[in-house]
């Protein structure tokens, strides 16, 4: 082989190894992240143990799939992307889509008095719209919280009829509707009954025609005042003795709730809201993402800074839009966000009462590349002192926040304290509060009412 030839295979074995490794590359960081999330799942001491399945999404597609844990302990049966998940109100999105197709039709609007279609409710103060039930500004009662206070403690053994009885029953309003915001289970079980009794379908079936066969969801549907069949959904477990033991206690009937969903089918509804639009359409798309509102034109106010749209909070936080819901019973905990102006969506769905879905969310998103919207994204770390109380803070970064050492005169040893990282972009520990400042040097620490200080940077010197 002459010298040229082996110069020009060396070249070429080069620029085939480089190619190669570029092709690896992003393999290598998706099993990083696959590991990362997995790891955000898993809890070593429990072994088998329920768990969770998370589903990231980039322009409708899926890009990781993680399951761990077992959708049945007792049968070893694993979790995986077609197990189906009570799906607590995460619900609540559907159920607000369904209406909306009917209203993007014009079967139905927002502005109907609701005794329109329920004769049955007391003629309160003031009309309660449909739109008010869809926004959680209407005052209708909790349904599942009169159950518990009529003395049914399992909720899961009432039926439908039994919740609208109560509902029917109640004289008046928590507040004038349209005033306030209040969740509310009792709205959208009154806002599901409307869509069954405007398309003249049954609710299950009618979400099921109208949403999950166009969509392909084919093993999501809504409970009918029935349990679903043995076998074919993940159970809910809580710990007991240190064991898990079965609640299967939720609800059978639907509307606040009742969906019975797998992250394989959420994929396939995550497709058809950025690319599909087989059902989310753009008129169906302008009901579901529109801010609610008060009767006075103001902008509702769910309390955590976003408002409230179809069955979804909204809102803006750190300069981007962000869309998020959570559901929760008394053996599931799920969390949902979608940022629309990434075109990234992100799901965990848990099997187990015990977790925190929204703290395995952010360490999902974490492991992802994401920040989590209104999270701190610095973490104030050093020695900061207070004139005005005559005391030192050190700040050392945790896992969920911050590790803080008080010293002062008034106290003989070193008080220690730990924030958590909170959504409003601040870290708490009871009523307490340290927020960073445009000056790394400078951190404001309040109590309550009490005061708001700011704490200025000092060489750890000054403090030996």
């Amino acid at each position: 082989m002459t010298a040229a030839i082996r110069k020009q295979s060396a070249r070429k074995i080069a620029v085939a190894a480089t190619a190669a490794l570029a092709l690896l590359a992003p393999l290598a960081s998706a099993q990083s992240t696959r590991a990362e999330i997995r790891a955000a799942i898993t809890e070593p001491g429990h072994v088998p143990a329920p768990g969770c399945v998370v589903g990231t999404f980039e322009r409708g597609s899926p890009t990781l799939l993680v399951a761990q844990g077992y959708a049945d302990l007792a049968a070893r049966r694993a979790l995986d992307g077609d197990s189906l998940f009570y799906a607590a109100s995460i619900s609540k999105q559907f159920t607000a889509l369904a209406a909306a197709t009917l209203i993007a039709k014009g079967d139905l609007s927002l502005n109907d008095d609701v005794r329109t279609y329920l004769p049955e409710l007391p003629e309160y103060d003031a009309p309660v719209t449909v739109g008010m039930l869809m926004h959680h500004t209407s005052g209708i009662r909790d349904s599942l919280g009169l159950l518990r206070m009529a003395g049914l403690s399992d909720v899961g053994k009432a039926a439908k009829g039994d919740a609208l009885d109560l509902l029917f029953r109640q004289r008046d309003t928590q507040f004038t509707p349209g005033t306030r915001y209040r969740y509310s289970n009792g709205g959208y079980l009154l806002l599901a009954e409307i869509v069954e009794r405007v398309s003249g379908q049954a609710f299950a079936d009618y979400a099921r025609h109208a949403i999950f066969a166009p969509l392909g969801m084919r093993s999501s549907f809504f409970l009918a005042d029935e349990s679903p069949r043995a076998g074919s959904y993940a159970h809910g477990y809580v710990p007991e003795d240190g064991a898990f033991a079965i609640r299967d206690s939720f609800p059978r009937f639907s509307g606040s709730g009742g969906l019975m969903l797998s992250m394989n089918d959420l994929a396939r509804y995550e497709y058809d809201i950025e690319r599909g639009h087989r059902v989310w359409t753009r008129e169906v798309a302008q009901i579901m993402l529109a801010p609610g509102r008060y009767s006075d034109g103001s902008l509702i106010d769910d309390g955590a800074g976003l408002s409230y749209g179809g069955g979804l909070h909204l809102g803006e936080r750190d300069g981007q839009q962000v869309v998020v819901h959570t559901g929760s019973a008394q053996a599931f905990r799920h969390a949902y966000m979608r940022l629309p102006d990434q075109k990234r969506a992100f799901a965990v769905l848990c099997n187990r009462g015990d977790w925190k879905a929204i703290d395995r969310l952010k360490a999902v998103m974490a492991a992802s590349g994401v920040h989590y919207p209104g999270m701190p994204r610095t973490r104030p770390e050093g020695l900061f002192h207070s004139a005005e109380l005559n005391a030192n803070y050190r700040l050392s970064p945790t896992d969920k926040g911050l590790r803080v050492e008080v010293t002062s005169p008034f106290v003989e040893a070193p008080v220690i304290q730990f924030y958590a990282a909170d959504d409003d972009g601040r870290f708490h520990h009871k009523t307490m509060t340290i927020a960073t400042t445009d000056d790394p040097d400078r951190i404001r620490v309040k109590r309550g009412t009490t005061a708001d200080l700011t704490l200025v940077r000092i060489a750890e010197s000054t403090d030996k």
